[in-house]
C-alpha cells in the first residue's frame, strides 16, 4: 500500500480542511464570548444599584449594571421594536424614554407585548404616572442577524414602531438625545409587561457542540482524503 501525492486533490483537501477547522474555532470563540457575558451578569446582580446619573456612559463595557432611574416620563412618544419573538410569538418591545434630572434621557425597555390580530393596531402603552424611580440594568438594544434597508426608520405617529434602534434617528424624532443604553426594567417594578430577559437564545454549550461537530467532519475529511488516494494509488498498481 503506497501513497501517491495528487496536488489537486491535495489543495483540495487543505482548503476543505481549513475551512471545517476554522468553523470550529469561531463556535469555540462564540462559546468564550457568551461564556465572559454570562459571567459579567452574574458578578453584576450582585451589586446594589447606582443612580443612572452617576454612571460614565462613555465607559466600556456597562452592560448589566444595575441602575436607579428616577425622573419623567416621556408618554407621549413611546417608540415599539418590532418582530421579538417570544415562545414562537410576534411581538414588540416598548421603549419609554425618561427624562433625567441632569438634562439626559435613557430608554426604558418595559418589557414584550404580543401582536394584535391587526397590525395596523398598535398596543395601548400608556403610563399613569409622569415621574417615576424604578430599577433596572443597562444592556446594548436589540440588534438583528441581516438589517434591511430602513429598518431603523420610525414609522409616523406615536408610539412609533421601528426594527431597530439608530440613536441619531431617534434622537432627532424625540427632539433631544438619548443615551446609547436602554435599561431593562427589573421584574418586580411597576409599569411594566412580560419580561424574562434572556442574554441569547444559544447558550456557550451550543457552540461547544457545533465546534465538536465541525472538528468531527475536519477528521472524517482527511480520513476521506487519504482512503481515496490510497485507493487511487492501489488501483494504478
Amino acid at each position: 500500500m503506497q501513497f501517491k501525492f495528487n496536488f489537486i486533490l491535495t489543495l483540495l483537501a487543505v482548503l476543505v480542511l481549513g475551512l471545517l477547522l476554522g468553523l470550529g474555532y469561531w463556535q469555540l470563540d462564540r462559546a468564550e464570548q457568551k461564556q465572559a457575558l454570562l459571567d459579567l451578569q452574574a458578578a453584576r446582580v450582585q451589586l446594589a444599584p447606582v443612580a443612572i446619573e452617576s454612571v460614565r456612559i462613555n465607559k466600556q463595557q456597562l452592560r448589566y449594571l444595575p441602575v436607579t432611574v428616577s425622573g419623567t416620563i416621556d408618554a407621549d412618544q413611546q417608540i415599539l421594536i418590532d418582530n421579538q419573538i417570544k415562545q414562537g410569538r410576534a411581538g414588540y418591545f416598548v421603549l419609554t424614554p425618561i427624562k433625567l434630572s441632569n438634562n439626559s434621557a435613557i430608554l426604558l425597555n418595559r418589557g414584550w407585548l404580543p401582536l394584535g390580530d391587526d397590525r395596523n393596531t398598535l398596543p395601548d402603552v400608556k403610563v399613569n404616572t409622569v415621574e417615576l424611580s424604578v430599577n433596572g440594568r443597562l444592556d446594548h438594544f436589540p440588534s438583528v442577524g441581516i438589517a434591511l434597508e430602513g429598518a431603523d426608520v420610525l414609522s409616523k405617529g406615536w408610539p412609533a414602531v421601528v426594527q431597530t434602534i439608530n440613536l441619531a434617528k431617534v434622537s432627532e424624532r424625540l427632539g433631544y438625545a438619548v443615551m446609547p443604553y436602554q435599561v431593562l426594567l427589573n421584574n418586580d417594578e411597576l409599569y411594566g409587561y412580560e419580561r424574562e430577559w434572556t442574554l441569547f437564545e444559544m447558550g456557550p454549550e451550543k457552540h461547544h457542540g457545533y465546534a465538536f461537530q465541525w472538528f468531527a467532519l475536519a477528521l472524517t475529511w482527511l480520513i476521506i482524503y487519504f482512503v481515496v488516494t490510497i485507493k487511487t494509488k492501489t488501483k494504478k498498481t
